[in-house]
């Protein structure tokens, strides 16, 4: 694996995909097409700051990643150690300098809330049980608020961010479960290690049935229309119906990894389902 693909794979291209899916998302929600000045800034801190963070959270979990994921560029060897922070450093600046070319509320939300979370989530919150899961599902869910921020305006976008901080909080729950060998290992205290793993199955499956029910909300309360539903039970509650079918019948850390992929994948969907919103009948 050459340098420069390692350094690619650091940065988890699809999670920059995503990120810069959702500032998409977000502009076609807004009344008018926003500005291409502040939709590509708006890109640029969130495709900085998702690699940033993937990068220094690499660097933190090197030890633990030896064990749970062998494969990934500083693991394998493919970059050295220190590529995880100076990259993070990089692009965190560079993340920091493109907010402050966004309306002062965009730039409030990414350097003075993401940003901080971003940099103390791996050394500090990550081994508070279930806390630093909240934290990570926070951050996904400030993406909408923050390019709400950006666009000009942030009271529309609360929905879709309290949704994805729904979805966001029960991968993150699973992704423990996955982890579990090597957060053991190295003394991480996730509610996983903490708790056990019949108890985060539990929470899992209680996770799973109210984000369900959640995402029906804004469809229930007249926010979204059909074709928000239609495409909201598609591509979203009949996946994750399949995923409790699936935990139910393999409740362990492998059952949790291969669940873990469909969330991952599934959340594609729910940004659909968000986007088709627009299209309120």
């Amino acid at each position: 694996m050459s340098s420069l693909v390692a350094a690619v794979k650091l940065l988890r291209p699809l999670n920059l995909l995503l990120g810069a899916l959702a500032v998409l998302i977000t502009a076609a929600l807004m009344p008018g097409w926003p500005p291409r000045g502040a939709l590509l800034w708006a890109i640029a801190v969130v495709a900085s700051y998702n690699g940033a963070a993937n990068s220094l959270n690499d660097w933190f979990d090197y030890p633990i990643d030896r064990v749970n994921r062998p494969h990934r560029p500083l693991a394998s060897g493919a970059l050295p150690r220190e590529a995880g922070w100076l990259l993070a450093v990089i692009l965190f600046v560079a993340g920091a300098l493109a907010a402050m070319q966004l309306p002062p509320a965009a730039q409030y939300i990414a350097i003075f809330i993401a940003l901080p979370l971003l940099v103390l989530y791996t050394p500090l919150l990550k081994g508070l049980p279930f806390a630093g899961n909240l934290v990570v599902a926070a951050i996904l869910g400030l993406t909408f608020l923050f390019s709400g921020a950006a666009f000009g305006h942030l009271g529309i976008m609360w929905v879709p961010a309290g949704l994805a901080f729904g979805f966001n909080l029960l991968r993150e729950v699973v992704k423990d479960v996955e982890d579990l060998a090597g957060d053991t290992r190295e003394g991480v205290g996730t509610f996983a290690v903490r708790f056990g793993v019949p108890a985060s199955i539990k929470m899992i499956f209680g996770l799973t049935i109210f984000l369900m029910l959640a995402c029906l909300l804004p469809y229930i309360l007249g926010i979204y229309g059909a074709t928000y539903l239609a495409a909201l039970i598609i591509g979203v509650e009949f996946p994750l119906l399949y995923t409790l079918i699936y935990l139910f019948k393999h409740p362990n850390p492998e059952g949790c990894s291969w669940v873990a992929k469909v969330l991952k994948v599934d959340i594609f969907f729910g940004l659909l389902a968000v986007y088709v919103s627009k299209f309120n009948i």
